[in-house]
């Protein structure tokens, strides 16, 4: 498998993590240095501990997640580090704790996600969000 599918395969990874609930997975797929910057509030550069717990209670308070990746380019900037760009829509329905009641959500994203390999996988080092409007 070539280094551009094995970056695209990781980041799939994150999302069938998050949408079968393993936190565990979502995380070992990110470095220790992941930062974020996120298409929901809060909206300033989140690093990983706050990054990771907002991404991952994401996930489990949408139920039914659906997302389609789309536009996929992945650039080798060298052996070691990679750039991954592409659009996301993304959709479920969204639970509130305190009430049980379920609201319909969807997103439509722009991302750049940068990978750096390290112990012998591809991880997410950075990723950056950001709402697309309705078309």
């Amino acid at each position: 498998m070539s280094d551009e599918q094995e970056v695209l395969e990781t980041i799939l990874k994150v999302f069938e993590a998050g949408r079968n609930g393993d936190a565990d997975g979502v995380k070992m797929l990110h470095s220790e240095r992941f930062t974020r910057y996120s298409e929901l509030p809060p909206l300033h550069l989140q690093g990983r501990d706050e990054a990771l717990k907002l991404k991952t209670s994401l996930y489990t308070e949408l139920i039914d997640f659906k997302y389609q990746i789309d536009d996929v380019s992945i650039v080798m900037l060298s052996g070691d580090t990679a750039l991954a760009t592409f659009t996301l829509s993304y959709e479920g329905v969204y639970i509130y704790s305190y009430t049980f009641e379920g609201r319909p959500f969807s997103m439509h994203v722009r991302c750049t996600v940068v990978l750096v390999k390290e112990d012998g996988g591809w991880r997410i080092l950075h990723e950056h969000y950001s709402r697309l409007d309705e078309q």
